[in-house]
C-alpha cells in the first residue's frame, strides 16, 4: 500500500543539524545522568521536518557482562534477549537463555534479578509509569505484575481466555493492559485488579487470513498488531475496531514492533536488517532506515519512550538508538 523509500541513517560522528545539542545531551544523559530524564521535550516541527526521521546509534549493552548491584558479581546471563522495556533510568529485559527478568540501571550499569520464567521467549514485557513491570509467563498463561519499589508480585491468570498469549501493551494512560493471543489474534483487556474483558473487534482488514500474530504495541489512540506471516501491521482503536492496514507489501520477515505517542510505529525487518517507520494516520508514506550497527543481528523486540528506540537482539545484547526528531508531547 505504501511505497517505502530508503534513507541512510545519520551517523553520530557525521555533521548533522543536531550535532552540538546531541553531544551535550548524550554526555549527561547516557553516561551518567539517565536518572534525571523526566520525559521527552516539547518541540514544534513542520510536517517535512517531523518526517525527516533518522535513527542514530548511541550505545551497545553487552548483557552477558552485567554485574549485580548488590555484590558486583557477574549475573551469568546468556545475552540472548527476548523482550525489552524502559522507564527513565531503568531498562528491563528478559534474558531468554536463563529465563530471568532483569532490571538494569543505565546510570550505574548494574542489575537486579526480578523473577525467573520457565518459558522466556515471548515479547510480553511492559514497564508502566506507576512503577509496575508486567511480564508474560507463557508456561502458566499468566501476567506477572511486579512492583519494583516494594518488591511485591501479583499474578493475573489468562488460562480461561487464551491458548497462547504472545505479547502485551497498555492503553488509557497505562490504566489497562491489553494482551494478544498468538493463535487467533484475540485481544483482552486486563485491569489493575485482575479483571479480564474481551476487546471486541471487527475482522482484520487483511487480504489474507490471520496467520501469525507476533507483537502488539500502543501509541496515541491506536493499538498496532504485527502479523509476521501476512507481512503487515493492523491498527485498532481502543474499542477493538480495525481502523488501518499498514506496511502491506513493505515487510519481508518482520520480527518486532514498537509505537510512540506521536503515532509513529517501528517494525524490524530481518530480510535486510532495516527498520520500517510508519504513521498511524497514513498522511505520509512509510520510510525504511538502516543502522550499520544492527547489521547481522537478529532483532527480537523493540521499545520506545518517544526519545530513544531500544533494540533487543537474540545474538548481541541491546542497542540504544536516538529517534531524530524526538516525539513532542
Amino acid at each position: 500500500m505504501w511505497a517505502g523509500t530508503t534513507r541512510s541513517v545519520v551517523d553520530c560522528r557525521a555533521p548533522h543539524k543536531w550535532r552540538n545539542l546531541l553531544i551535550t545531551f548524550f554526555a549527561g544523559l547516557l553516561l551518567n545522568a539517565c536518572a534525571g530524564l523526566e520525559g521527552p521535550q516539547v518541540a514544534d516541527y513542520d510536517e517535512a521536518d517531523f518526517w525527516d526521521s533518522s535513527l542514530i546509534f548511541v550505545r551497545h549493552i553487552d548483557v552477558s557482562l552485567l554485574q549485580s548491584s548488590h555484590d558486583h558479581r557477574p549475573l551469568n546471563l546468556s545475552g540472548f534477549v527476548s523482550a525489552i522495556a524502559a522507564r527513565g533510568d531503568d531498562l528491563f529485559f528478559v534474558d531468554q537463555g536463563s529465563g530471568r527478568l532483569v532490571q538494569l540501571s543505565l546510570s550505574s550499569m548494574t542489575a537486579d534479578i526480578l523473577t525467573t520464567l520457565r518459558i522466556a521467549d515471548s515479547k510480553g514485557l511492559y514497564a508502566s509509569n506507576d512503577g509496575l513491570v508486567y511480564v508474560l509467563d507463557q508456561f502458566e498463561r499468566t501476567v506477572v505484575a511486579i512492583d519494583t519499589l516494594y518488591k511485591e508480585t501479583h499474578r493475573f491468570s489468562l488460562a480461561s481466555v487464551m491458548g497462547s498469549p504472545a505479547d502485551i501493551t497498555m492503553v488509557d494512560a497505562d490504566q489497562f493492559l491489553v494482551v494478544i493471543d498468538g493463535l487467533d489474534g484475540r485481544m483482552v483487556r486486563v485491569d489493575k485488579l485482575g479483571g479480564v474483558y474481551p476487546l471486541q473487534r471487527s475482522r482484520f482488514p487483511s487480504r489474507s487470513a490471520l496467520m501469525s500474530v507476533t507483537a502488539i504495541a500502543a501509541g496515541g489512540n491506536s493499538v498496532f498488531v504485527l502479523d509476521d506471516t501476512a507481512g503487515e501491521v493492523v491498527g485498532f482503536n481502543l474499542e477493538g475496531q480495525a481502523v488501518g492496514l499498514y506496511a502491506t507489501d513493505e515487510l519481508g520477515h518482520a520480527t518486532a514492533l514498537a509505537a510512540d505517542s506521536c503515532g509513529r510505529f517501528f517494525v524490524s525487518d530481518d530480510d535486510d536488517g532495516s527498520l520500517f517507520i510508519g504513521l498511524s494516520d497514513m498522511s505520509l508514506p512509510g520510510v525504511r532506515v538502516s543502522v550499520e550497527e544492527l547489521s547481522g543481528t537478529e532483532i527480537s523486540d523493540l521499545w520506545t519512550d518517544d526519545v530513544f528506540l531500544y533494540v533487543a537482539t537474540r545474538t548481541d545484547g541491546i542497542y540504544v538508538l536516538l529517534i531524530d526528531p524526538e516525539c513532542g508531547l
